[in-house]
């Protein structure tokens, strides 16, 4: 028997919550269903391709052509995007025993594209790439040859995946005589060749993103809110099986709602014209100024400056705090987790959101779904299997003390937006910022004082709309003016630097160009002041003095791309590195700007230094 079926009256807010999830969640499944072509289930075939060398004796004056044929209807983006959310073509050959130069690309066509309302550069029909071959060892072996293609279809309308085809020499042409003719030396059709993704790969990264979800937990900027949970977790560990699933469920109908709230404001932006990336609403002052408002209410609300309650809460069986915390507050932290999620990145989610800024608006929100219920999944095993919580103290008086404790963790992290503030505005933004803080305490303890539990509940309602009108004013009448000026100053001080401390430098695409003529490998470090894992990532491996003197003894040049303020040029980066967010790091070759060692979020010092010796 569903134990939904037997929720009381008064719990039908949460039974709601749960029934208009599960709906949208349907919802999302059908449209995107309706996008099929976007998973490459109806969408463009792969392109036929063939490889050839040269005719006569291989030598360091051979090439090598790939002929490419798209299909009518559909174009591939040119090795050069203009927009950073188009993913570049790209190919990759090797064999043994020869080396090969980089690829000639032939001259990309430019046309409008009316979805993106932007030129862009684009190969069409039958197209080939030249690549020359540098050198050629004496126990080479032609036919170890094997060649990659990466490639990003799309029409008029809507863009695929990323793909690519891989592809084998085969024929009878002998190491000895090292001659080639084009009927020996045809690579497979990629007919023949099973696509490594397409359909598959994106089921793949819908994957990514789930799990990714779940790893977030896991991650520093969750931290503060985990406290939040462990408190409620410990409040209702006595409750009933059908109360503690319901729990899960409101707080996992929180996580959706904030994560479609994202979903929505992204899909907006693209459409508008801007980029868009995850995290990136720490770029912007104001939502930075929501959140120090909304934590230290919340905390001065820990320390009983005042409390939310709603009319009848006191009048059923349960305890009425107990329910305040279990419904609007399972809710209000589920929102509030992916909030304070946004700044890190996890492993496999940057990947999964690297393609999901790309796609269309109903698979950008299937794939913010899939995110959410990642990160809800723990509470949900936990609500629906309770006996996990045996391990937990009784609730008690000793409760007053954690909840003050609690209170002092919501501070921490408002000291952890303060820092930010500082890193992008000095002093002045501190100061500003200290005076909202002080604003927002100040009116904390007023509304307790005008409308306690028990006074009529348009009083407190009241309260709360005067507070919101005066922190409102104080923002757009006197603090953002000051603070966008201080983060200018700042910024372009900042900009002027191209040697930052311990010997980075700071990022520019011409920089990279600069190193690769010079023969040096470049070490990427895309960061951002807010991205706590980025932070754990320097402290533990980026900043240590012996990485840095074996970086500094293999010539490594190292970069650091600062994301903290929304930035084109990083933009740009990030979705060469198919990522929509940091943190983001990349190995570059030495003396090769085309191509790109993609790594993981969480780093050693040992898979950099191996990276870079391969």
């Amino acid at each position: 028997m569903n134990i939904l079926n037997k929720l009381p009256k008064n719990l039908h807010f949460a039974n709601n919550c749960y029934n208009l999830a599960t709906i949208v969640c349907f919802l999302l499944l059908f449209v995107c269903t309706t996008h099929a072509e976007e998973f490459n289930m109806n969408g463009m075939p792969p392109p036929e391709t063939s490889l050839q060398f040269s005719d006569g004796a291989l030598s360091a004056k051979s090439n090598v052509t790939i002929d490419v044929v798209v299909p009518d209807k559909w174009h591939v983006n040119a090795n050069v995007v203009t927009d950073e959310f188009l993913k570049p073509s790209s190919v990759e050959i090797a064999a043994n025993g020869i080396e090969f130069g980089g690829p000639i690309w032939p001259t990309p066509i430019r046309e409008y594209n009316e979805a993106l309302e932007l030129e862009i550069l684009v190969f069409k029909g039958h197209f080939q790439i030249q690549i020359p071959v540098k050198a050629v060892a004496e126990n080479y072996d032609s036919l170890t040859t094997k060649a990659t293609f990466h490639y990003q279809a799309c029409d008029n309308s809507i863009c695929l995946a990323p793909s690519k085809v891989e592809i084998q020499l085969s024929g009878t042409a002998l190491r000895a005589s090292n001659n080639f003719t084009n009927t020996t030396s045809s690579l497979k059709k990629n007919d023949e060749a099973e696509p490594v993704e397409g359909f598959a790969g994106s089921l793949t990264l819908l994957l990514f993103a789930f799990f990714g979800g779940v790893i977030l937990n896991l991650m520093p900027c969750v931290l503060p809110v985990l406290s939040l949970k462990l408190f409620s977790l410990i409040k209702q560990a006595g409750e009933s099986r059908k109360r503690l699933l319901l729990l899960g469920l409101t707080s996992t109908a929180g996580i959706l709602a904030s994560f479609w709230l994202l979903a929505a404001i992204i899909s907006a932006i693209k459409a508008g014209g801007g980029a868009a990336g995850w995290g990136m609403q720490f770029q912007s002052a104001g939502f930075i100024a929501f959140m120090v408002i909304i934590l230290s209410a919340f905390a001065m609300s820990f320390f009983g400056a005042f409390e939310v309650w709603l009319p009848g809460m006191a009048t059923t069986k349960m305890d009425s705090a107990g329910q305040k915390a279990g419904l609007g507050g399972a809710f209000f932290t589920g929102a509030l987790l992916v909030l304070l999620s946004t700044p890190c990145s996890a492993p496999f989610l940057g990947t999964a959101m690297g393609f999901a800024f790309t796609a269309s608006t109903p698979v950008l929100f299937l794939f913010f779904t899939a995110a959410g219920l990642g990160l809800a999944t723990p509470y949900l095993l936990v609500s629906a299997f309770p006996k996990v919580l045996s391990f937990l103290p009784k609730p008690g008086a000793w409760m007053v003390s954690l909840q003050k404790f609690m209170g002092v963790l919501l501070l921490a992290t408002v000291a952890w937006l303060l820092w930010i503030v500082n890193e992008q505005a000095g002093g002045t933004g501190v100061a500003l910022f200290a005076i909202i803080v002080a604003v927002s305490i100040g009116l904390s303890f007023a509304i307790g004082k005008i409308a306690p539990p028990g006074i009529a509940f348009a009083r407190e309602a009241g309260g709360f709309a005067v507070a919101i009108i005066i922190l409102a004013a104080l923002w757009f009448a006197a603090i953002a003016p000051r603070y966008e000026l201080a983060v200018t100053e700042r910024l372009d001080v900042r900009a002027s630097q191209q040697i930052l401390e311990n010997g980075w430098y700071n990022y520019s695409p011409a920089l990279i160009e600069d190193f690769a003529k010079a023969g040096r490998t470049v070490f990427i470090d895309a960061t951002a002041d807010w991205c706590l894992t980025c932070k754990a990532n320097e402290a533990a491996v980026l900043s240590g003095s012996e990485f840095l003197r074996k970086m500094d003894s293999a010539g490594v040049a190292r970069v650091k791309a600062d994301w903290t303020r929304e930035s084109p040029e990083v933009n740009a980066l990030l979705k060469s590195m198919g990522k929509s967010g940091v943190p983001a790091y990349a190995i570059y070759p030495k003396g090769d700007a085309s191509k790109q060692i993609v790594l993981p979020e969480l780093l050693t010092a040992g898979l950099i230094l191996e990276a870079i010796a391969e």
